[in-house]
């Protein structure tokens, strides 16, 4: 067996006990993963159906299910999806540039290291293989995100309010109509919208839906670069992406206007008191993600170091509508690094532009036009400290800005609903859609050991450094080099 066949065997190895094939886990799921969450969110939290005649009230806190697309709660959950869908299906992978770089040297007839690092993980350094030397390597990822925007994913503590539908008049009878357990009669308020959601009272009560998002993304990165010259490097990275998303929406009803009428409103046929419900959905994919094509071109160099532009372009080879893939992308950027034999520092700037849109299929294509994947400012700065010679110690920040995201903040929302003898408002924190960029921070720190002739083990972790957007507590990351 060869060398670089023996690596291929290593990758194919290394994925499959990673992730076991399967496709979506769990058969209540959607069809695709981007639509999990406003599916369960905006079409299953319903009441039950009716057992007797009368008005059912069984979809009203449905936008989906009761057609009324232009409710709040469908915007603020529709980009809270996007924002999600977007950060999963781009998240950062290491770079494919290796850990060895050599020069050959006429003098003596034979190639030369010429640096003591091992460089950086994340980011990049000018510095280039070596003419027709070659590179492989494998590295493995885990990101479980546990916040957003601040707010813990997995506590509940991300609310969503679920307006009843403008559904009705008050008919000839007033009353409440059937419940949710249909309790009603003839002669009470009918299926026809009047405009006023004060009248028939019922109309002003809500649906707490409180949400505990688990999202874990596995990626397994095979990677190679080669030497074309001594200034030009080429390398291709093939990701291998699972994806786990399981969520509960514990839905609990806020009787506002129907405080005395209990009934009307209700999980459970007959019983005033089930006013709390848990929804759940869950469902996992596993592929190939987006493969990325790289090219590095050394401009200047100089002790340790140089400047360099590269570019990146990421394929879109990824299932876009399960987030193992954003749809395409290409970066060009600029390296700058030098130092001395034990201190290098190195700095990434540049600009992604992407040509893929967010996934807008099935549910989601109800719920507004599709939109792109936004561009990115990209950026990375760090230092390499050769501890000794085969131990290098790397920290880097990388920063992203992905433009015209848009945000989601937290606000005070007043709900007006009819009380006993007047109109009567509350107030409740939710999230709402704004208009902006989104900047994500990351740190990162790790080691590279070379413990025998051309191989590299990698090890670190990514932490984030600010609170905004989806974020993982850490992403360890482990990885393995082989330079000839």
């Amino acid at each position: 067996m060869t060398v670089r066949s023996g690596w291929l065997v290593l990758a194919y190895l290394a994925a499959a006990v990673a992730f076991p094939a399967r496709g979506l886990a769990q058969t209540q799921a959607p069809a695709h993963l981007s639509e999990l969450l406003p599916d369960l969110i905006l079409r299953e939290v319903i009441l039950p159906r009716p057992t007797t005649a009368g008005l059912s009230h069984e979809a009203h806190f449905s936008p989906v299910e009761g057609n009324e697309l232009e409710n709040p709660a469908v915007g603020i959950v529709r980009t809270f999806n996007k924002l999600t869908m977007v950060q999963l299906s781009t998240q950062p992978l290491g770079s494919p540039a290796g850990g060895f770089t050599y020069t050959f040297d006429e003098s003596l007839g034979t190639f030369r290291r010429t640096s003591t690092s091992f460089g950086p993980s994340f980011a990049e350094r000018a510095l280039t293989l070596g003419r027709n030397k070659f590179n492989g390597g494998f590295t493995y990822q885990r990101s479980r995100y546990t916040s957003f925007e601040g707010r813990d994913l997995r506590d509940g503590s991300i609310k969503f309010y679920l307006r009843h539908s403008e559904c009705c008049s008050p008919g000839t009878g007033g009353g409440s109509g059937g419940g949710g357990g249909g309790q009603g009669g003839g002669g009470g308020p009918i299926e026809q919208p009047n405009g006023n959601r004060l009248s028939p009272p019922f109309e002003g009560d809500l649906i707490e839906a409180a949400l505990s998002l688990d999202a874990t993304v596995q990626t397994a990165a095979l990677s190679f670069s080669y030497g074309v010259t001594n200034r030009w490097d080429v390398g291709v990275v093939v990701p291998i992406v699972h994806l786990d998303l399981s969520a509960d929406v514990q839905a609990t009803i806020v009787r506002l206007a129907t405080a005395s009428d209990p009934l009307t409103h209700t999980f459970e046929t007959g019983n005033p008191g089930a006013v709390v419900k848990t929804f759940r959905k869950s469902g996992s994919a596993t592929g190939l993600g987006d493969v990325v094509v790289r090219t590095k071109y050394r401009l200047a160099g100089f002790a340790n170091g140089g400047l360099a532009g590269a570019a990146d372009i990421r394929l879109p080879t990824g299932n876009r509508n399960d987030l193992l893939g954003s749809g395409g992308q290409a970066k060009l950027f600029l390296i700058q690094s030098a130092g001395t034999n034990r201190l290098m520092e190195h700095v990434n700037a540049g600009y992604t532009a992407a040509w893929g849109a967010v996934p807008n299929g099935g549910l989601l294509s109800r719920l507004g036009a599709e939109e792109s994947v936004p561009d990115e400012f990209t950026y990375a700065a760090g230092v390499e400290f050769v501890a000794e010679s085969r131990l290098t110690i790397v920290a880097d920040v990388l920063g992203r800005t992905l433009r015209r995201a848009g945000r989601l903040d937290l606000t005070s929302k007043p709900f007006t609903f009819q009380g006993r003898t007047a109109a009567e408002t509350v107030s409740f924190q939710e999230f709402e859609p704004r208009a902006g960029n989104l900047n994500l921070t990351l740190g990162t720190v790790g080691i590279r050991f070379n413990p025998l002739r051309d191989f590299l083990v990698s090890a670190a972790v990514l932490v984030p450094l600010n609170k905004a957007g989806l974020r993982s507590r850490l992403t360890p990351v482990i990885g393995v080099d082989y330079a000839f």
